[in-house]
């Protein structure tokens, strides 16, 4: 276990340890309130937290602690790259069904449960909170709690992994996780059509009605009515099973000009639609979720948001999943009030929006929480349970909790 002061807050001590027990230890006998960091890569999500006592790295916990091949299961330390263990689960033909846009930059096992960030492949696979199956953490008081373990049906014990999924590291270490695990597909193929928002969101429903079986639709593009982009609809499984789903979908396009990526060119695309969803400097996103059938409605407000204020916006969306991402450019006192007029029509489709990487310089003008969930008093009485003393990432939930 190591201190340093590389890039922490001033007065801020880190510790890294290596194991659940020195965590445990790290906890139970420091005082003061603790920030929780695994690569960094979404550590300026919802509210900023105030200058921690401590931070406690996870980059010590990396390690890969057992993996099954025959019952499909996997446990590693919380701060093991996701990147990295796709590798190790490479060697025997697996994978943990996990694309998120945060892969390439490092993102850890421990940090994609507690922000709830997934893929274009959740439409299939589903996100994290489905694909682990045990977790073990570590409460702000040094106490070492465990739920579930390497049985897929597994129902003993409280659901911690659920509470934890989201909870953006203010309940508690994540220290170590149990996965279950998927075949890596044979094949893998990639329809893109050309598609207005519009357009994408009718057909994103038609997928959904037919008996085709997508791992993930995605549009990106600029919002604007009749503004173009392009869906991208991807298949995965065995070659025939994969061409014969990419001759259904081309044949239901009606004649619209289709063109068919696989291995290199497929893989790019796929990592442009991921850095679609991640901000540039000074750029800001900010995340909503909806039924399907309101993205071209979600598309058309933030069309409008931005230009009411003035500024760029390029939309990507899970557009069967309803679930998407805007990123805004130009000056932070114009991309403030365009992300605020937005939330307001989203907020009135029956969404949510959640402001993510932004300039610190807009922090002032807008809340990136918005207003607070009817379950709020829920979450105060979680939080006062598990973290009573309020130690983890103070001011990442303000004003809720």
């Amino acid at each position: 276990m190591t201190a340093t002061t590389s890039s922490v807050p001033a007065g801020s001590m880190v510790q890294r340890p290596t194991s659940v027990d020195e965590a445990a230890g790290v906890l139970r006998d420091s005082r003061g309130s603790v920030l929780f960091r695994g690569a960094g890569t979404k550590i300026g999500w919802a509210g900023r937290v105030q200058d921690p006592d401590l931070v406690l790295e996870t980059g010590g916990l990396h390690r890969l602690l057992d993996h099954n091949p025959a019952d499909m299961t996997a446990s590693a330390q919380a701060g093991m790259p996701l990147r990295a263990l796709q590798d190790r689960l490479a060697e025997a033909g697996q994978w943990l069904a996990l694309d998120p846009a945060t892969e390439s930059a490092g993102a850890t096992l421990g940090g994609l449960l507690a922000t709830g960030e997934s893929g274009p492949r959740r439409l299939r696979y589903g996100a994290l909170r489905d694909l682990v199956i045990g977790v073990t953490l570590v409460l702000p008081d040094g106490t070492v709690a465990r739920a579930g373990g390497h049985v897929i049906k597994n129902v003993a014990g409280y659901d911690l992994t659920k509470l934890m999924y989201g909870s953006l590291g203010t309940l508690g270490l994540i220290a170590e996780v149990v996965v279950r695990l998927h075949p890596r597909p044979e094949i893998s193929s990639t329809v893109v059509v050309p598609s207005t928002a519009q357009e994408a969101t009718a057909r994103s429903l038609d997928l959904l009605a037919s008996p085709l079986e997508p791992s993930a639709v995605d549009w990106v593009g600029d919002p604007r009515p009749g503004s173009s982009g392009r869906l991208a609809v991807r298949f995965e499984g065995t070659a025939p099973g994969v061409a014969a789903q990419t001759a259904a979908l081309r044949d239901r396009l009606d004649g619209a000009a289709s063109d068919v990526l696989a291995d290199a060119d497929e893989s790019a695309l796929w990592r442009e639609y991921a850095d679609a969803r991640r901000a540039g400097p000074g750029q800001s996103t900010a995340f909503a979720g909806t039924l399907p059938s309101r993205t071209s409605a979600v598309a058309a407000a933030l069309a409008d948001a931005a230009d009411a204020a003035g500024v760029d916006v390029e939309l990507a969306s899970h557009t069967a999943s309803g679930l998407h991402t805007a990123r805004f450019s130009g000056p932070p006192a114009q991309q403030a009030p365009a992300f605020d007029r937005w939330r307001r029509a989203v907020s009135a489709l029956g969404g949510t929006v959640l402001l993510r990487e932004r300039p610190a310089e807009m922090d002032a003008a807008v809340d990136p929480l918005g207003p607070a969930p009817s379950a709020v008093g829920l979450l105060r009485a979680l939080k006062a349970r598990l973290d009573p003393g309020a130690r983890c990432a103070r001011g990442r939930f303000a004003p809720w909790l």
